[in-house]
C-alpha cells in the first residue's frame, strides 16, 4: 500500500466533490420537480400527455444511465446546433461544458423514477382526505398542495433518499463524458504509478461517507414528514 500516494491524492480527490455535488444537486432538484410533474399528469389521465409521459418514463428506464449520458454529450449538441441555425443564432456547442451534458442525463433519469415514486405516493393517500379537502371549502388544487402532497411526500421520502444515494453513484459515470469528478480525479491521478489499488480505497471512503451523511439527512426529514403527517390527518 502506497501511504505516499494516498497522502497526495487524497486533497485532490476531495477537491473534486464540489462538481459531483453540483451534479447531485441540480439534477434532484429538477428531476424530481419534472417527476412530480409527470406523476400529476398522469394522475389526471389527459389522453395525449399521459401516454406520451408514459413512454418517456418506460424509455428512460429501460435504457443505462452511461447510454443516456453518451446520448447527451454526442446529439445534444447536433441538435443545439441545427436549432441554432433554423432560429437564424450561431450557438457554439463546443464551448458548453460537459457537465452540463452529464447533469441534463441525469436529469431526464431521476424525472423518470421519481415520477413513479411520487406517483406511487400520491395514490396511498386514502382517497378520504380529498373528500374531507372538499368539504371545507378547499379546490382539487388546494387540496393537492395543502393536503394531499404533503402525505404523499412522507410516504415518498424513503426512496427520493433512495433515488438520491443512486444519484450520487451514477455520477462517476460522467468521468465517460469528460467530467472530473471524483472517479475522474482518481483515475487520473493513480494512471502514471498504476495505484489503483489505493485511489479506489479513497474513492470507496468518500462516496460512502458522502452516501452516509445524505441517508441521516433523508431519514430524518422522513421523521419530521411522518409526525407532521400525522398531524395533518387529524386535522382534515
Amino acid at each position: 500500500m502506497d501511504f505516499a500516494f494516498m497522502a497526495e491524492a487524497f486533497p485532490q480527490i476531495v477537491g473534486a466533490i464540489p462538481i459531483t455535488l453540483l451534479m447531485v444537486f441540480v439534477s434532484a432538484a429538477i428531476g424530481w420537480v419534472l417527476g412530480l410533474l409527470f406523476a400529476l399528469v398522469r394522475r389526471a389521465d389527459v389522453q395525449f400527455f399521459s401516454q406520451a409521459v408514459a413512454v418517456f418514463i418506460s424509455f428512460m428506464r429501460s435504457v443505462p444511465s452511461v447510454i443516456l449520458l453518451y446520448i447527451s454529450y454526442y446529439v445534444m449538441p447536433a441538435v443545439i446546433y441545427f436549432y441554432g441555425q433554423n432560429i437564424g443564432i450561431e450557438i457554439n456547442v463546443s464551448g458548453i461544458p460537459a457537465v452540463v451534458y452529464a447533469i441534463a442525463a441525469l436529469t431526464l433519469n431521476q424525472a423518470a423514477y421519481a415520477s413513479e415514486v411520487f406517483r406511487s405516493a400520491i395514490a396511498a393517500v386514502d382517497e378520504g382526505q380529498f373528500e374531507a379537502s372538499y368539504s371545507i371549502g378547499m379546490n382539487k388544487t388546494q387540496a393537492l398542495q395543502k393536503v394531499i402532497l404533503p402525505q404523499a411526500m412522507a410516504t415518498a421520502m424513503p426512496n427520493l433518499g433512495g433515488l438520491f444515494i443512486m444519484l450520487i453513484k451514477d455520477t462517476s459515470l460522467a468521468y465517460y463524458v469528460g467530467v472530473y469528478e471524483i472517479t475522474a480525479t482518481a483515475n487520473l491521478l493513480s494512471m502514471p504509478t498504476l495505484n489503483f489499488i489505493e485511489a479506489y480505497i479513497m474513492t470507496t471512503v468518500i462516496y460512502e461517507v458522502l452516501s452516509f451523511v445524505f441517508n441521516q439527512m433523508f431519514r430524518a426529514e422522513e421523521n419530521h414528514l411522518k409526525r407532521f403527517r400525522a398531524v395533518l390527518a387529524a386535522q382534515v
